[in-house]
């Protein structure tokens, strides 16, 4: 499961994540209410920077657990090259 933090929302776990050049992809789990506006993007200004991508509204939605395709301009992250903190789980056996 994610880390959980009340004040801030729960690192989600990622199971794909494709860049290319103008927008960063994560496949993550929903339920069938998951979009972009569910998620918050933390960057710690390291070399290079370190990039979170924390849940901050949960999928109450009933369907069944599924992978979804979330998009996020580069200009959010603000840095072209950087490492991603989150947990990666190719498949959604975590679910399980």
């Amino acid at each position: 499961m994610s880390t959980i933090d009340q004040e801030s929302g729960s690192v989600e776990i990622l199971h794909g994540l494709t860049v290319n050049e103008n927008n960063i992809i994560i496949t993550v789990t929903s339920t069938g209410c998951t979009d972009e506006s569910n998620f918050k993007i933390e960057v710690v200004k390291t070399l290079p920077p370190l990039v979170t991508f924390i849940r901050v509204k949960p999928d109450l939605c009933k369907v069944a657990p599924h992978s979804v395709n979330l998009y996020f301009s580069l200009k959010e992250i603000g840095f072209a090259d950087f490492k991603v903190k989150n947990l990666f789980a190719p498949e959604l056996k975590h679910l399980k």
